[in-house]
């Protein structure tokens, strides 16, 4: 009798075992690794009133690095209207260098410059705004 208590509580043991290994989580199979976006870099040159080039044009989907010197006597405050929430407004002092980047995702010709709250430029990011894919 006592046998077969042995073997009855191998037994549980075995299949709550063999429950376990079956019911465990697999390993998930590897994720793509996301391919780099892109980079594109955009110079422009501050002036009072001016910024050069004044048209530019980035393409879609690329992160945009944007160097801006400010050649005059005085600070300046630059802000790229419609990318406000990625940028914001920056005064830039005068005879200095600012170095940043934003991914350029909003296609359209009506992103405008705005120096010391004065348009004085613009940027067209070129692409479509479909879906790669999509009709």
């Amino acid at each position: 009798m006592k046998r077969y208590g042995m073997l009855l509580a191998i037994s549980v043991v075995i299949a709550i075992a063999l429950t376990a290994i079956v019911k465990r989580p697999r390993a998930l199979a590897p994720r793509p690794i996301a391919a780099a976006i892109p980079e594109f870099t955009l110079r422009l040159t501050l002036q009072p009133g001016a910024v050069m080039p004044h048209r530019s044009v980035v393409p879609k989907d690329h992160r945009v690095r944007l160097i801006v010197l400010n050649r005059g006597h005085q600070s300046l405050t630059l802000t790229l209207a419609g990318y406000e929430d990625r940028l914001g407004s920056r005064a830039i002092a005068a005879a200095s260098l600012w170095d940043t980047s934003f991914v350029a995702d909003r296609p359209g010709e009506d992103f405008a410059w705005l120096l010391n709250g004065e348009p004085a430029g613009q940027l067209s990011v070129t692409g479509s705004h479909l879906v790669e894919g999509h009709r």
